[in-house]
């Protein structure tokens, strides 16, 4: 009698860990807008779940949803493929140069990777909570998006990382506000930075798409600049012009 108890015991625990994970991975940060101190969260699975609870976290500060955050578009009772926007400025402002966010449960320490929902960081790497992440499987660590803002998640539910993390700009946002151009792109060989304005102090830095730094040089403004890129692997890199505060990012195609 006491070994049947101990059975079934057991079964209902792991069904309750097992129901505790899907309910996590249903739940994904969607649009992290920094500018404007708005994140979107949705509901990629088939059942409704009142998020009300659950916990923000950037560089150690840290907000519940339901009392520190004001609900911009939709509802905190998220049903299933719904999305809800909150505003985060009056309780916990986003850095738009770098920064991590983490999405957590109701409950939980938020140095537990059993307590943490979902997880973005960009500007830079190893930021805030990312060792959390890392430990929970689902963000490599020193990767981060580094592409232009607001960021757009673009994969399902069981994707994590910041390969599924794009700009929600489109390209004629790119191109209005752009300071440089790169040309060929493709190429395989030399890529040229051809700049619209006469700016100094630019820094220039290229990244692959895990966000691994390969290059970073001063960018001389009075003469042609170029990257010889034919030793490189082929595949997608970005490359960030700064100057200050100020950054543009674009990417090119290594063939």
């Amino acid at each position: 009698m006491q070994t049947n108890y101990i059975i079934k015991s057991l079964f209902t625990f792991l069904f309750a860990v097992v129901l505790s994970q899907q309910t996590q991975a249903q739940i994904k940060i969607s649009v992290v807008d920094p500018a404007a101190d708005t994140i979107t969260i949705k509901n990629f699975g088939g059942s409704t779940v009142n998020i009300g609870s659950y916990r923000l976290c950037t560089l150690f500060s840290y907000r519940t949803l339901s009392s520190q955050t004001t609900v911009v578009d939709g509802s905190l009772n998220l049903a299933p493929n719904a999305e809800v926007t909150v505003f985060a400025a009056n309780y916990l402002s986003f850095s738009a140069s770098a920064a991590d966010l983490g999405l957590y449960l109701p409950t939980g320490n938020f140095a537990s990777a059993s307590a943490m929902v979902d997880f973005v960081q960009w500007g830079n790497g190893g930021l805030g909570r990312e060792s959390v992440a890392v430990s929970k499987g689902i963000w490599t660590a020193g990767t981060f998006v580094n592409i232009a803002p607001p960021y757009e998640f673009t994969g399902g539910a069981s994707d994590f990382g910041v390969n599924f993390w794009n700009t929600l700009l489109s390209v004629d946002d790119l191109e209005a506000s752009s300071s440089f151009s790169l040309y060929p792109n493709p190429t395989n060989s030399v890529l040229h930075i051809e700049l619209t304005n006469s700016a100094s102090g630019l820094q220039y830095e290229v990244f692959d798409i895990l966000g691994k730094q390969i290059i970073s040089k001063s960018l001389d403004t009075n003469s042609p600049s170029q990257i010889d890129v034919s030793d490189w692997n082929s595949g997608l890199y970005l490359i960030r012009i700064s100057n200050g505060d100020k950054a543009e990012t674009k990417r090119f195609i290594k063939q």
